[in-house]
């Protein structure tokens, strides 16, 4: 090609056999740097700038898609939920020779789908514009991942995350403070303190078979305390991910109240 520009790029959206996405109604969005259409379980990224090569459009729109699927994962606690895998790319020659077509389409990767499905969605999970990617936000988010994978107990996820969130960076904000104090974490997440504690002890005291220290070992977790500590878990992980694209703005406080009781007293066998 004399002058090849990359019109658009072409995902197909992969999961596991969880989801269903085919009753799912055409999603669109108009971003700064591309227009974007979702149907039929493919992402159609058209691009507004120009892009010479595939390599320098897919790198264009990489974290948007790293984004993405953090959010949508987290939404359905299941790392194979929702991932944009590249199918193929749209080029123009806006100079061809003569005789010499001029468009060309690159193909990357094809695949098949599921057969077995056990939810059934009618939209596509929105790419979210209050969120950014940070260490500490990627880790938390493999872990309860790992979790949801049966790699790793909710006890010892739980806490991992609560500590995390209370030991961050030397580099991060107000280094004055005392570093892992719950009530300084509260302010700057913007979290309940009851939360954390409601996590904490949870974490701590529970679990049965799978309880981080001994004295957890007789108490099991009942299914409420199970429900509160995924939703709980999944909430904080999102909450660093927008307190860092506000970059330590306002956020609205998470509470208790948003959280299921813990009503449902039976407890979870290992």
């Amino acid at each position: 090609m004399n002058d090849p520009h990359v019109v658009a790029l072409i995902y197909r959206i992969d999961h596991g056999d969880t989801i269903d996405y085919s009753r799912a109604e055409r999603l669109e969005r108009d971003e700064p740097r591309f227009r974007l259409t979702v149907e039929d379980n493919n992402a159609r990224f058209e691009l507004k700038e120009h892009f010479s090569t595939e390599e320098q459009a897919r790198e264009a729109i990489a974290n948007y898609i790293r984004i993405w699927e953090f959010d949508a994962t987290l939404q359905y606690g299941n790392p194979d939920s929702f991932r944009l895998e590249f199918v193929k790319s749209e080029i123009i020659d806006r100079s061809p020779s003569p005789g010499h077509d001029r468009v060309s389409v690159r193909l990357g990767i094809q695949g098949t789908g599921s057969a077995k499905v056990t939810l059934s969605v009618r939209e596509y999970p929105a790419p979210p514009s209050d969120i950014a990617l940070c260490p500490e936000a990627e880790t938390m988010h493999q872990r309860y991942m790992g979790y949801r994978q049966q790699r790793e107990p909710l006890p010892s996820m739980a806490y991992f995350c609560l500590s995390m969130l209370e030991d961050p960076p030397i580099t991060d904000s107000g280094n004055s403070r005392k570093r892992g104090a719950r009530k300084d974490t509260a302010k700057r997440f913007g979290i309940d303190e009851h939360v954390l504690n409601r996590i904490s002890e949870l974490s701590s005291t529970k679990g049965g078979a799978n309880a981080r220290k001994r004295k957890g070992t007789g108490q099991p977790l009942t299914s409420g305390e199970c429900n509160f500590l995924d939703r709980a878990v999944k909430a904080i992980i999102r909450r660093v991910a927008e307190r860092e694209h506000t970059r330590n703005g306002n956020l609205p406080v998470l509470s208790l109240s948003e959280f299921p009781p813990l009503d449902d007293q039976e407890p979870v066998r290992a």
